[in-house]
């Protein structure tokens, strides 16, 4: 799902929809687009939460702010949600409705995200950073998941990175704490935007 078709729903009664995959990748109506970067960090830490629980199935969350709520469907590579102002207690069938009715379908094709290469010198910015959260195990903790997520570099791509980067910040949470690997994945992500 494209910014273009998220933008479409809006007038069917979705205010501030959006969709992110498992692999990082998160796209926002223009009417959330101040909450890309909030979307984002949510939608790793739904996945991350997802994965710990293993066998647990979840269709459905719903969160409740005073001033915001966000609804969300998930499967088992997207979450397709919507911010909704005011905050109203169990929100409404229509919306649950609208969500289902979503597609789930990758917001680019797979050859679309192929197309656009990256610089190499990013994967040693990449480096540099996550030496400063996990010392002496930089190196092994690189080279391991750049070969498990079968990187090339000189045929990188921005989907690439983006693989690397949420691996990355899964296995840091397992050495230094889940909010260090989060603290992690939004300063590596700012180097793809």
């Amino acid at each position: 799902m494209d910014k273009d078709s998220l933008n479409n729903v809006v007038s069917q009664g979705l205010p501030m929809p959006f969709v992110a995959s498992v692999s990082g990748e998160t796209v926002v109506a223009d009417a959330a687009a101040v909450y890309h970067e909030q979307v984002a960090q949510m939608a790793m830490v739904i996945f991350e939460t997802i994965n710990a629980l293993g066998e647990v199935k979840i269709e459905r969350i719903e969160i409740k702010g005073e001033k915001k709520s966000i609804a969300v469907k998930l499967d088992e590579a997207y979450l397709l949600g919507t911010i909704l102002e005011p905050a109203e207690g169990i929100t409404r069938p229509e919306i649950w409705k609208l969500l289902q009715d979503m597609t789930t379908k990758p917001t680019m094709t797979p050859a679309e995200r192929r197309a656009a290469l990256v610089d190499p010198g990013v994967l040693e910015k990449i480096k540099e950073i996550l030496g400063e959260y996990v010392g002496d195990f930089t190196e092994r903790i690189f080279q391991n998941q750049l070969k498990n997520q079968n990187i090339k570099k000189d045929d990188l791509h921005a989907e690439d990175v983006r693989r690397v980067i949420l691996a990355l910040s899964k296995a840091t949470s397992m050495i230094v704490g889940r909010s260090k690997g989060r603290e992690l994945s939004k300063r590596l992500t700012e180097l793809v935007k």
